[in-house]
């Protein structure tokens, strides 16, 4: 995800591969497989982990288990990033993308 600035134009989906096309004409490829998913996990969620008002859990929860090799959870993922659901999959990307909880977590703080 180099391309933070960047809009998405269009997603690419094959049986293994996420192809992201900026609106600059660059691309990215993210391999459906544990490698791709430990990309997306380190960038999207190691530094903030899932929070309770997040709206993708079972992505990101997936996202968790796939980049430790869970086989359930890269299967799980390798169906959600399917061409049949890349409406769903670019809205789940740009979610991440933009996700900051800055604002969020201050709500839930005990002051």
């Amino acid at each position: 995800m180099e391309q933070q600035d960047k809009e998405i134009k269009t997603l690419i989906i094959t049986s293994s591969t996420i192809e992201i096309i900026y609106e600059n004409d660059i691309n990215e490829i993210i391999n459906k497989d544990s490698t791709g998913y430990k990309k997306l996990y380190d960038i999207w969620l190691k530094e903030q982990p899932m929070f309770i008002s997040d709206i993708y859990k079972i992505q990101m929860r997936d996202l968790n288990y796939a980049s430790r090799n869970n086989i359930t959870s890269i299967n799980n993922l390798n169906n959600f990033f399917s061409e049949l659901n890349k409406t769903d999959a670019l809205k789940f990307i740009d979610y991440m993308r933009k996700r900051d909880l800055t604002y969020e977590k201050q709500k839930w703080i005990i002051k």
